[in-house]
């Protein structure tokens, strides 16, 4: 069986060798005007992703501190605001007891004058009294008894 045609001539003749030069000219030419610029090109670009990516990664840990800055720094502000306010509040009742204190002090001494007052006046209208009860007990025994007693 054998066929008319042959798949593989050999030694090949000169459209191979034509072939082969034109495919590496073709590609040195490719090389040279289409790959090199292009890698190139991808490199460069390939650069500026990284040195952006890595400025973003800067600026979110910057972002990150100065957050957890500003976080630190509110809640020392709301410790010293609370602090000031229990101040506030201890000297706010520090100062009503002391005006407690001064009142009930006034109210207890108004309270002892008025008891005094009222006592001396008791005992000035019982003394009255006792001088009205005695003379009208000696008109009672002088009626009853025709005489002075």
């Amino acid at each position: 069986m054998r066929s008319d045609r042959q798949l593989i001539k050999l030694p090949p003749d000169i459209t191979f060798v034509i072939q082969i030069v034109s495919f590496l000219v073709f590609w040195f030419l490719m090389r040279t005007l289409l790959f090199g610029p292009v890698q190139k090109a991808l490199a460069t670009r390939g650069a500026r992703t990284t040195g952006a990516e890595a400025r973003a990664t800067e600026l979110t840990a910057e972002a990150e501190r100065l957050g957890a800055e500003t976080h630190a720094k509110l809640a020392a502000a709301r410790e010293r605001g609370a602090r000031q306010a229990a101040e506030i509040r201890r000297s706010g009742e520090a100062t009503e007891q002391q005006v407690l204190a001064r009142y009930r002090e006034q109210a207890a001494a108004l309270l002892e004058r008025e008891r005094a007052e009222t006592a001396a006046q008791e005992e000035a209208a019982r003394a009255a009294l006792r001088q009205e009860a005695e003379r009208l007990a000696g008109e009672v025994v002088t009626r009853v008894l025709g005489r002075a007693a």
